[in-house]
């Protein structure tokens, strides 16, 4: 086999989750993202910055795809979440190694002699999968921030203190806005269903299964996530932007049996972990006003865990909480957001507790020990929306701030002192941080803000992420090569979507309206939220699969296998002929058999019997339509590629399409290492400075 030196020596791949190319295109013309524009002309990429997206476009397939440049039909990471075998109604989520079919290229780095470092990849990297000792890999079991499933303790919570209540408690999904006033008991808890109840006799062997190659030498796997069905109305993804966090309200008193209370203070109670855990706080008075919370971890102590300075964001707010194996030590971000100056009234948030001293997803361990000596633990990341300013840009953005710069200087530190030549690394702030208003990017009857206004906190959201681009680029100087990829952006659809795509489990609505999928009915008729096996001929589950209950492979099944092809022919029909209650337009944009799905890579063993994609207008954030969907407000679904430095041609536009299974090839081929195994994509070779 012909072989070259390559092109570089060392790589980084800036994998940044969410990132939109279009709306990215639209901040470099207006001049809000100085870094990429930089880097741009610096190298290689199209003038719509697009990459060529694989589907479905979600989080483990297309970072699994990025990794391996094969398709999602080759790989076998076909979706979020993958088929129980044999059970249609249960999934479980898809990051792990040991779905992954097809080769990683930091194997093939790594095993060449090149130091390789994985960095939170969501998709096929943790555990690792090669035994060489130049390969680090550091999580990659979640999306989210850095050890969002294994260092994460408890849940962020909205902190209301307030004169006006006599009760005081912990609510559950108690409020998506922070600007709560009144009783405890006006609070309206929102219940999350759809999870599998603990009490199914099946779960045992679901979990075994779901544990069985996880566990790697001394590090045991710290989450996993099973779903069964849930019965929609409407959309989980689409809405995240409305979703509620937990709510810690208490009455304001005078201080009682503290060990040394300030003069004036007043006191009140914090309620952590589910109201498992109270810390007592202070609200002191300075000059005259009311303008500092002072947290304990009890009134006998006589110095403060922390002390918040009104509408101050603060990081590193030590505690420690109860676990199995005796407390832990963990850290918060809070911000006091208004404290009313004659003492009446607190309203603060927190962020997750997280845990100081887990180094259960960093191999080897030495990492953790290194970075957190250097930098401090993993911080905490958010999600909170619900249309609150202050919650989105001084809580949620703020995290995602320093979540960035964190992930910088470690990587940073491990590219100048560690010796690292090769960086796969992924940074999910703009996926996560977008999901808080991406329906609001285009005005809504439930808008409470205009699109304009919500427009801003995506460009925040983009300023802040080119910083962190920015942060790399010097490393161009130093003999690095930067590509920067993205595995799906997020879209603001033009209506509301439908309930047929959703990601999270088995979506009864649509299959049960065309008839193919049927609930129980109790004595009186009334429709129970359990599927009646023995007359459903067919389910949707995941964002674009629909099973049929096929007799011999399914433990209910009711189809006959010669039925089948004209089963799905006739439920393929039916989806193109679905219109939207509302537009009376089509829904979905292609249905395809199986064996014809593999033209877009989502075919093969591991997928559906039929597979669908939702029409650009329809679809939620993300996950469900093609690849090319564009939205509202300058959104898109298709991913972003820029490629700059040793080996990438300057200031060169490419002309036709790199596609999302061509980036493995091409830093392999820029290296001059092997192209992985099962690689279905071909190097970029126009952008390189030497030609094949």
């Amino acid at each position: 086999m012909l072989r070259s030196k390559g092109l570089t020596d060392k790589i980084v791949v800036l994998g940044i989750d969410g990132m939109d190319p279009r709306f990215s295109k639209a901040m470099i013309d207006e001049g809000k993202m100085p870094n990429l524009k930089k880097l741009v002309e610096m190298g290689s990429a199209r003038s719509d910055l697009m990459l060529l997206g694989a589907m479905p476009t979600i989080t483990p397939p297309m970072w699994a795809t990025l990794a391996t440049g094969a398709y999602p039909m080759t790989h076998g990471i076909v979706d979020y979440s993958i088929q129980v075998k044999n059970e249609l109604d249960i999934t479980q989520e898809a990051f792990y190694s040991k779905f992954c079919k097809a080769e990683q290229l930091w194997n093939v780095t790594a095993e060449a002699g090149k130091k390789t470092l994985v960095w939170h990849w969501p998709g096929g990297a943790w555990p690792p999968s090669s035994d060489s000792p130049n390969l680090m890999v550091v999580d990659g079991t979640s999306p989210g921030g850095m050890g969002h499933a294994t260092h994460k303790r408890d849940e962020e919570v909205i902190i209301i203190a307030t004169t006006k209540t006599k009760n005081g408690g912990f609510r559950r999904y108690g409020s998506a806005d922070t600007h709560v006033d009144g009783e405890f008991d006006d609070l309206q808890s929102v219940s999350r269903d759809g999870q599998m109840d603990p009490k199914d006799p099946r779960i045992d062997a679901v979990y075994q299964e779901y544990l069985d190659g996880l566990v790697f030498q001394d590090y045991v796997p710290s989450k996993y996530a099973i779903r069964n069905y849930k019965f929609f109305k409407g959309s989980t993804m689409f809405h995240l932007a409305d979703w509620p966090l937990h709510v810690s309200m208490s009455p304001i008193s005078e201080p009682s049996g503290w060990a040394n209370a300030p003069a004036e203070a007043k006191e009140f109670t914090i309620y952590y972990v589910w109201g498992k855990v109270q810390r007592p706080a202070l609200i002191l008075k300075n000059n005259g006003v009311y303008n500092q919370v002072a947290i304990y971890a009890s009134k006998n102590d006589q110095e403060p865990l922390a002390v918040l300075d009104n509408d101050v964001y603060t990081t590193g707010v030590p505690d420690k909480l109860p676990s199995a194996n005796g407390e832990i030590t963990v850290e918060r971000s809070m911000r006091a957001l208004e404290i009313a100056a004659d003492g009446t009234y607190v309203r603060m948030w927190a962020s997750c507790a997280i845990d100081c001293n887990n180094s259960d997803c960093w191999y080897p361990r030495w990492i953790f020990d290194k970075v957190k000596a250097k930098f401090g633990p993993p911080p905490a990341t958010s999600m909170a929306a619900g249309q609150d300013e202050d919650l989105i840009l001084k809580c949620q953005q703020e995290q995602w701030k320093q979540a960035a710069k964190w992930q910088s200087d470690c990587m940073r530190y491990m590219m100048d002192e560690e010796g690292v030549e090769v960086i796969f690394s992924h940074f999910h702030g703009p996926d996560m941080s977008g999901h808080a208003y991406m329906k609001y990017l285009k005005d809504r009857d439930t808008s409470q803000h205009n699109e304009q206004r919500v427009r801003q906190w995506a460009e925040n959201t983009y300023q802040w992420t080119d910083d962190y681009i920015g942060s790399f680029i010097p490393y161009i100087d130093k003999g690095w090569t930067i590509m920067i990829v993205s595995d799906h952006s997020l879209i603001c659809p033009e209506a509301e979507p439908n309930e047929i795509g959703e990601n999270s489990g088995v979506n009864v609505g649509v299959m049960k309206e065309l008839g193919y999928t049927v609930l129980k009915k109790d004595a009186d008729g009334n429709e129970l939220e359990e599927i009646d096996w023995d007359k459903t001929k067919a389910i949707q589950t995941r964002s674009n699969s629909i099973y049929i209950n096929l007799k011999g492979r399914n433990p209910h099944g009711i189809v006959d296998p010669a039925d089948k092809y004209e089963l799905e022919e006739q439920i393929i029909t039916d989806l193109y002929g679905y219109r939207d209650k509302k537009t009376g337009k089509r829904v979905v944009s292609i249905a395809l058999h199986n064996k014809d799905a593999v033209l877009l890579g989502m075919g093969g063993p591991e997928a559906a019997d039929i597979i669908m994609l939702i029409h650009e207008n329809y679809n939620y954030d993300h996950g469900e339509s093609l690849s090319t969907a564009w939205g509202h407000n300058d959104t898109s679904v298709g991913p972003i590629f820029v490629a700059a430095g040793p080996g990438v041609k300057k200031n060169y536009e490419i002309k036709g399409y790199v596609r999302e299974v061509d980036v493995a090839p091409t830093a392999a081929v820029l290296l001059g290492v092997d192209i992985p195994a099962q690689c279905e994509g071909a190097p970029a070779y126009q952008i390189f400075t030497e030609r094949m």
